[in-house]
């Protein structure tokens, strides 16, 4: 099956989580919060031939956080918030392989790492003994959206990624410390969705290049 067929699995199947999210909870909702995800190992493992291993474990730790932060239970967020710490660290060793440094990149990098910045400085008065755990994953999500920027070549793919993840996560921290919006979930699995997709597909293609 070609990359483009798996692609739109992956999207038939996000767009039925996105639209479900008003029926929640339903049986197995966890589940079908991850299987997306789970569509792109598929992705991953048809496609790869080099740095397979990483991409996996970073979609399986995701996968793990997905079910995670939709189970009910009392530890489910700092579980979640460890699978996650874990996918930016393994998404940041990969990238870091394929740095490819130009001047352009200083922009994108002072952007996000500004916004970063901002956004926690307005977060961390709510955060109370999270603080900590907070400050170590905003760190590791760092890392990875400067080295998705770094390893950007030509195409927008891991900008796009990116800035995606670090919107989906400003916006899930926002709703769980501070205020829950009526669109919050939509918006945040929206640019989750968009962020894996991104990244993954841009990792593969600069995989391609490598090997070429």
């Amino acid at each position: 099956m070609k990359s483009r067929h798996w692609n739109l699995i992956f999207a038939g199947s996000a767009l039925f989580y996105l639209f479900s999210l008003h029926l929640r909870s339903y049986p197995l909702d966890f589940l079908f919060k991850a299987i997306p995800v789970m569509w792109l190992m598929l992705l991953v493992v048809r496609n790869a031939d080099s740095n397979k291993y990483l991409l996996l474990s970073a979609l399986a730790c995701s996968a793990a956080g997905d079910m995670l932060l939709a189970l009910p239970f009392a530890q489910s967020f700092i579980l979640g918030l460890i699978a996650f710490l874990l996918v930016q660290l393994l998404y940041s060793v990969n990238f870091w392989r394929f740095g490819h440094w130009q001047a352009w990149k200083v922009a994108p990098l002072l952007i996000a790492l500004g916004t970063a910045a901002l956004f926690f400085w307005q977060l961390q008065p709510v955060l109370g003994d999270m603080l900590w755990p907070v400050v170590l994953y905003m760190l590791a999500l760092c890392t990875m959206v400067s080295s998705a920027i770094i390893a950007s070549k030509g195409r927008p793919w891991l900008l796009v990624g990116a800035f995606s993840f670090l919107i989906s996560d400003a916006l899930l921290a926002w709703g769980y410390f501070v205020e829950a919006a009526p669109w919050q979930a939509f918006a945040v699995m929206l640019s989750y969705y968009l962020a894996q997709f991104c990244l993954v597909n841009g990792a593969l293609r600069i995989t391609a290049q490598e090997s070429d």
